[in-house]
């Protein structure tokens, strides 16, 4: 894939509708303040209609389509907050998530530079569609729409200086590469990634808001995963674009909620499996209730706690095997003992007795066996499942 050389773009430097010198407008392009969050008190209510607006973009033959840079050696900073309205629907099966939030960009346009005594307001999207804005792309978004209900939900705020603050909503379904080797003790990792589709990063440059560049509308309650940790960062990995350009990066840190998997799925699988260890228990007279015991338990659970269950069905495995062995060998007493009733001696009486009685020693010693082994070899893997299965390397257990 061929990339684009940044020195092949050409540059179209703007000037200054207010015409300030260098030194002032390099400081002013600079200034971190406008990443701030956007004081909208009641004076806000006073701002002039975007009505005020259109003879600047007449009288300065303003074109939307070039980006306000002044100076070729500095890059038009655009920054950047999100006020999450609403963060949910995170899909295991399509591997996505929702996110709806207010988008904030505030950046400098030197053409706006105005002489009035108080900032443009413009909600009228025909207005806002005639002056210049960052072409943010959200790299890892399956789908976006902006709401239009019940009017579209576009604001825009040009001060006196040339700063420029736009707010649009906008609902995302970013793509979520999840790794489920711990499930249900898993941890995912949500991005959401921002970038410029046209402008490479010499020439716009996007950053966070210094300060709160994350707003929660609301407090976020998921059904399944719990918010560990957000994060941003001033640069990502995008292999894939042809121009080397500016991104931002959302981090969701996340970690599912156990206690539900616990009652619904290693209490019941338990319980099962320790119900068919009654089967040593139960008297020799009783062989239906032995094996209809296991084969229960059997057919009960089968749910993607792949390593849980596997085992569980092991030991069922197993109690089923004892069971029938015991079967076995007491159908094989009786019909000794039957024998030994037809004896045509006592010698031949004698040997037929004692291979009863060693058969009887053999299914007693067996069912001894087979209610400690089952469980302490049950506790042994309980302390292996939880110390090393959960607690493992999710990257280690996916194939290439």
């Amino acid at each position: 894939m061929e990339i684009i050389n940044e020195e092949e773009l050409a540059l179209n430097l703007q000037t200054d509708s207010l015409y300030r010198n260098e030194s002032i407008l390099r400081d002013l392009l600079k200034n971190e303040v406008i990443g701030e969050k956007e004081d909208l008190g009641s004076e806000a209510f006073r701002d002039l209609g975007g009505s005020f607006i259109t003879p600047l973009l007449k009288e300065k033959k303003y074109d939307n389509k070039s980006i306000p840079l002044v100076f070729a050696d500095e890059p038009l900073k655009v920054f950047v907050a999100l006020e999450v309205i609403h963060l949910g629907n995170f899909d295991n099966f399509q591997m996505e998530y929702e996110l709806d939030v207010f988008l904030h960009m505030q950046w400098y346009d030197v053409r706006l530079a105005n002489n009035f005594s108080k900032p443009v307001r413009i909600m009228e999207k025909k207005i806002i569609d005639r002056i210049w804005k960052p072409d943010a792309l959200f790299l890892n978004s399956k789908f976006s729409y902006f709401h239009v209900v019940t009017f579209p939900n576009f604001l825009m705020r040009i001060y006196p200086n040339g700063h420029v603050t736009y707010t649009v909503r906008v609902t995302l379904l970013p793509d979520c590469q999840m790794n489920f080797c711990n499930f249900p003790h898993d941890k995912q990792r949500c991005d959401l990634l921002i970038s410029s589709i046209a402008h490479p990063k010499s020439v716009l440059e996007f950053r966070w808001a210094s300060k709160q560049p994350i707003i929660f509308a609301k407090r976020v309650l998921l059904t399944d995963l719990r918010i560990q940790s957000i994060g941003t960062e001033q640069q990502c990995q995008i292999d894939e674009k042809l121009i080397p350009s500016s991104c931002l990066l959302l981090l969701f840190r996340l970690k599912r909620e156990g206690a539900r998997y616990i009652a619904e799925k290693y209490l019941p699988s338990v319980l099962a499996m320790v119900f068919s260890w009654v089967a040593p228990y139960v008297p020799y007279n009783y062989e239906e209730v032995r094996i209809i015991t296991p084969i229960t338990v059997l057919t009960s659970y089968l749910t993607s706690l792949d390593i849980w269950f596997v085992v569980i069905k092991a030991f069922t495995v197993l109690s089923l095997v004892e069971s029938l062995a015991v079967m076995a060998y007491i159908k094989r007493g009786r019909a000794i003992e039957k024998q030994a009733q037809k004896a045509a001696n006592e010698y031949e009486k004698d040997l037929l007795q004692s291979e009863t009685k060693r058969i009887g020693r053999l299914y007693h010693r067996l069912d001894h066996f087979s209610r400690v082994f089952f469980p302490v070899a049950f506790i042994c893997f309980v302390i292996f499942y939880a110390g090393i299965i959960v607690k493992r390397d999710e990257s280690q257990c996916v194939g290439n």
